[in-house]
């Protein structure tokens, strides 16, 4: 197991500032995670997704979810 240490977001310093980009600048600062934060509204199309998902595999970025609070992904209501 390793210990991955990345950013709350798309880092502040991140060239034309997307999760795409932020991505690749996240593993030039020496880290391997990025969190994708979707604390407002999940914000990324399902396309854009598989692109994040085939940067970060490409880059060996680690990447995780900050989702809002009312969402429970473990509720057996749906609706929740």
């Amino acid at each position: 197991m390793k210990l991955h240490f990345g950013t709350a977001g798309i880092p502040l310093g991140t060239p034309d500032r997307s999760t795409l980009n932020g991505i690749p600048y996240v593993k030039q600062l020496g880290l391997s995670a990025m969190e994708l934060e979707f604390v407002r509204s999940v914000n990324i199309t399902e396309e854009k997704a598989k692109l994040v998902k085939d940067s970060a595999k490409e880059h060996g970025v680690v990447l995780s979810c900050h989702a809002q609070y009312i969402v429970n992904i473990n509720a057996k209501d749906p609706a929740v």
